[in-house]
C-alpha cells in the first residue's frame, strides 16, 4: 500500500527539537514510523527537555502526526494530553457528551462549504489525549478486500464513514483516526488487499487495538480467509521478486503486488 508520506518527507529539524533524533535517524519505533508515513497518529510518546520559542518543557506525553500545508511544507504536529477536554465547534453538547462517555463511537457532520459544495467530517473522541478528532471520509483509501473477502459497496461506505464493518467470518473492524494503525478490530491482525495501478497491493497489520468500548477479548486472527489471503500475498511477493525471463539480471521493484484478478 502506498503511503501519503515518504521517510524523506519527515522534517528532521522538528524531531530534533523534540529530542527524537538518534545517530542521525528518527528515534521512533517501527510502528510509530509506519503510523506517521501512513498519515496516522503515533501512540503516546514521552518527550523530555523540549526547547523551542523560549519554552522549556521538562516532560510531556503526546502523539505525533505529519502535516503538509498548501505550499508543500512539512511539519510534525504535537497532540498532547489536554488538561480540559478540547471542545469541537461542530458538535452539539449532547453529541460531545456521548462521545466522551463512549456511548457513541463517532458522529458524521455534513455542511455546505464556501464553494457551495457539501463537505462531510467524521468526528470521534480520543480519550488518551482528551480531544475530538475530525477526518475527511473522501480521503480514505478503502480496501477492495479484507482477509480475502470482497467488500460490498455498503461495507466500503461503512468503512469510509467510520462505522463498524462485519465480515462473514465474524471479524469486526472500524476505522479510527485516533488509532496508530488507523483501524481497530476484534481480531489482533488484518490483511488488506488494495487495487493500485492495475495490480493488487497487500497490507498486513498486526497488533491492532480492540474495538472501541468492546468488553470482549480479541479473537485469534487466523481465520480461513485470513490464511488464504496470507498465502496470496506470499505468492505475489514470490512472483514480484522472481527474475524476469527477458532480463534475468534485473528485479521488479514493486513489492507485494500481483496481477489483478
Amino acid at each position: 500500500m502506498e503511503n501519503p508520506f515518504l521517510e524523506t518527507d519527515i522534517p528532521v529539524a522538528d524531531l530534533k527539537k523534540l529530542g527524537l533524533m538518534k545517530n542521525g535517524k528518527p528515534d521512533l519505533s517501527k510502528e510509530d514510523m509506519d503510523a506517521l508515513l501512513a498519515g496516522h497518529r503515533t501512540d503516546l510518546i514521552s518527550l523530555h527537555d523540549i526547547h523551542g520559542d523560549g519554552i522549556h518543557i521538562q516532560k510531556m506525553d503526546a502523539k505525533l502526526s505529519l502535516q503538509r500545508d498548501g505550499n508543500g511544507h512539512m511539519s510534525v504536529q504535537l497532540h498532547p494530553i489536554y488538561r480540559d477536554i478540547k471542545k469541537h465547534p461542530m458538535l452539539l453538547d449532547v453529541e460531545a457528551d456521548q462521545l466522551e462517555q463512549g456511548t457513541l463511537t463517532h458522529v458524521q457532520k455534513t455542511y455546505q462549504a464556501t464553494d457551495g459544495k457539501k463537505k462531510t467530517w467524521i468526528i470521534e473522541y480520543d480519550p488518551e489525549t482528551r480531544e475530538f478528532i475530525s477526518s475527511d471520509p473522501e480521503k480514505v483509501r478503502v480496501p477492495a478486500k479484507i482477509n480475502g473477502e470482497q467488500l460490498s459497496d455498503l461495507q466500503k461506505e461503512h468503512y469510509r464513514n467510520g462505522s463498524v464493518v462485519e465480515l462473514s467470518d465474524g471479524t469486526r473492524l472500524q476505522r479510527r483516526a485516533s488509532s496508530r494503525s488507523g483501524v481497530t478490530s476484534n481480531r489482533t491482525a488484518l490483511l488488506y488487499s488494495l487495487v493500485l495501478d492495475g495490480g493488487i497491493s497487500y497490507l498486513l497489520m498486526r497488533g491492532l487495538r480492540n474495538l472501541f468500548g468492546s468488553k470482549t477479548v480479541q479473537k485469534d486472527p487466523y481465520t480461513e480467509g485470513y490464511q488464504r489471503a496470507l498465502l496470496d500475498m506470499q505468492r505475489a511477493q514470490q512472483i514480484t521478486h522472481a527474475p524476469n525471463p527477458k532480463q534475468e539480471n534485473e528485479q521488479q521493484q514493486t513489492y507485494g503486488k500481483g496481477n489483478s484478478r
